[in-house]
C-alpha cells in the first residue's frame, strides 16, 4: 500500500513540474539505465575455459582464450603437422570477473591442462612403433646416421637386421623426439637402468668389460656390492647403454695377408742321453692370402667366414728331438702363440688376460681337464668358452670363430674346444686367454 501511495505522489509531483524539469529528470533516468546496463554487461563479459568439463582458467573473453590456444597449437607445429588438442574445449560466459588471468598466466594454465596430438613420422621396427620424429626427412636422416656410425670401414655395406619402415602416425607432441634423441633411443642410450644376473665363473672385471664400463664406475653404481662376495644369481645394477631397438649389420669381403705358424713337434730319441734335446728343424713362418666374408653388428664383428685361401709360402714347424727318458712337468696344456697384448692396464682399463697371436681358424685346446660352463656369445668377448677345472680355477678362451663344445660337457687336457677367430670387440684374429682363480683374474703367464 505504501509503495503504491509513493508512486502516486511521485506521478502527481512529476505532473505539476515545469516542462524543463520534467525533461531533465527523463535524461537522468536514461543515463542511469545506460550506465547500469553497461556495468551489468561488463560483469557478464568474463569467459571460463572449460576442458573436459572442468574449468581450466578464466579469460577476459572467448576471443582471448581462442587466441592463446591458437598460439599453443602454433608452438607444437614445430614437432609435427595437423596439431590439435586431444581434450574437448568449450567456453562459458560468467559473472565472475575477479579471477581473470592475464594472457601469460592463461597460456601457462592451458599448456598444463591440454595435451596436443600431431601427425609425425614414426620409425617402425618389425611393425612396432619405436620412435617418432617431426617428418619423413628427419626419420630418413636418423636411419642414415645410424648406418654411417656402424659402417666399420669403407668396404662394408650396411643394412638393418630388422624390418624397418617409416610411416605417418598420430602421436602426442610430447613424445615426438629430436633427431639426436631418436638416434640415442634406437641405440639403447635412453638412460633406463638395467640389471645383470651374475653367472658362474664371472668376475667384476669381465662384467664391466662386457658392458664397456670401468670396474670403478660399476662399483660406484652398486655402493653396497662387494666383488669378493659376489654370488651366482646376484643382480648388479648396470650403467650405460641398454639393448638397442634397431641393429645395424655391416658386411664385407676382405682379402688380407696373414703369417702362419705350425706347432712345435717333439720326437723321442732313445739314443740321446737323459735330459738332452736338440733342434732338428728350425721353425719358419708361412704366408697366406685369405679372403673373408666379415659380418659386424653395431660395430662388433660377429662372424668371419673364409671364402678363399691362397698359400704364398708354406710354414715349417720347429722339430725337437728329446731323450726318451726325459720327464717334462707341466701344469697344463700350453696355448701356443706370441703374446701380443699382456695382462694388466691397457688404454686406462684392465686387460684381464693375454692375447696370443694365432692364425684364423687355428685349433684351441683346453688348458686342462674340466667342465664347460660357458659356450656361446658373450658380449665384447664374442664367441667364448669358459672351463671350470675345480679348486676355484676357471679358464676363458675368447674371440673364437667356432665353438666345438657345449655347456656341461667334460673335456680333457688339450682337447679342441674351438677355433681362433675375431668375434666380439677384436681388431683381428687372435686368442684371448684368461685364468680366473676364485673369481679374480690372474696373469696367465704364471700358469703356462
Amino acid at each position: 500500500m505504501e509503495v503504491k501511495e509513493t508512486i502516486t505522489h511521485l506521478k502527481s509531483w512529476f505532473g505539476k513540474q515545469p516542462k524543463a524539469i520534467r525533461q531533465g529528470v527523463a535524461v537522468f533516468l536514461v543515463l542511469a539505465l545506460v550506465v547500469g546496463g553497461f556495468s551489468f554487461a561488463n560483469a557478464q563479459s568474463a569467459c571460463a575455459v572449460v576442458v573436459d568439463g572442468q574449468v581450466a582458467a578464466m579469460a577476459k573473453d572467448q576471443a582471448q582464450a581462442e587466441q592463446v590456444i591458437a598460439s599453443l597449437i602454433k608452438e607444437n607445429q614445430k614437432k609435427g603437422s595437423n596439431v590439435k588438442p586431444l581434450q574437448n574445449i568449450t567456453y562459458q560466459k560468467t559473472k565472475k570477473n575477479g579471477d581473470i588471468a592475464s594472457e601469460e598466466v592463461l597460456k601457462q594454465r592451458l599448456s598444463e591442462k591440454l595435451t596436443f596430438e600431431a601427425i609425425a613420422s614414426g620409425i617402425k621396427v618389425n611393425n612396432g612403433l619405436k620412435v617418432a620424429v617431426k617428418d619423413k626427412a628427419t626419420a630418413e636422416k636418423v636411419l642414415a646416421e645410424l648406418k654411417k656410425e656402424y659402417k666399420v670401414g669403407p668396404e662394408f655395406k650396411v643394412d638393418f637386421q630388422e624390418k624397418v619402415a617409416v610411416a605417418n602416425v598420430p602421436v602426442e607432441t610430447s613424445k615426438i623426439l629430436s633427431m639426436e634423441d631418436a638416434i640415442k633411443r634406437l641405440k639403447g642410450e635412453n638412460g633406463v637402468p638395467r640389471y645383470h644376473t651374475v653367472k658362474e665363473g664371472e668376475t667384476l672385471w669381465e662384467i664391466a668389460n662386457k658392458f664397456n664400463v670401468s670396474p670403478e664406475d660399476l662399483q660406484a653404481a652398486n655402493p653396497n656390492f662387494t666383488p669378493e662376495r659376489m654370488q651366482i644369481g646376484q643382480k648388479i645394477k648396470m650403467i650405460g647403454a641398454a639393448d638397442p631397438l634397431l641393429n645395424v649389420v655391416a658386411t664385407a669381403e676382405k682379402t688380407v695377408k696373414e703369417e702362419t705358424a705350425l706347432p712345435q713337434q717333439v720326437r723321442k730319441n732313445a739314443k740321446l742321453p737323459f735330459g738332452q734335446s736338440r733342434v732338428v728343424q728350425k721353425s719358419e713362418r708361412g704366408l697366406k692370402e685369405v679372403t673373408y666374408k666379415i659380418v659386424a653388428v653395431n660395430g662388433l664383428e660377429t662372424e668371419r667366414e673364409v671364402l678363399n685361401v691362397n698359400i704364398i709360402k708354406q710354414a715349417k714347424p720347429q722339430i725337437i728331438e728329446r731323450s726318451a727318458q726325459t720327464m717334462v712337468a707341466s701344469r697344463g696344456y700350453r696355448p701356443s702363440g706370441a703374446i701380443i697384448s699382456p695382462f694388466g692396464k691397457r688404454g686406462g682399463r684392465m686387460h684381464t688376460g693375454v692375447d696370443l697371436a694365432k692364425a684364423y681358424g687355428s685349433p684351441v685346446g683346453a688348458y686342462n681337464s674340466g667342465r664347460v660352463i660357458r659356450a656361446g656369445w658373450y658380449g665384447a668377448y664374442g664367441k667364448c668358452v669358459d672351463i671350470n677345472h675345480g679348486n676355484g680355477i676357471v679358464t676363458r678362451y675368447a674371440h673364437l670363430s667356432t665353438i666345438n663344445v657345449s655347456v656341461g660337457q667334460n673335456v680333457e687336457r688339450g682337447q679342441s674346444i674351438g677355433n681362433v677367430g675375431s668375434t666380439g670387440r677384436s681388431t683381428g684374429p687372435h686368442l684371448h686367454f684368461e685364468v680366473i682363480v676364485n673369481g679374480v683374474p690372474k696373469n696367465p703367464v704364471g700358469y703356462l
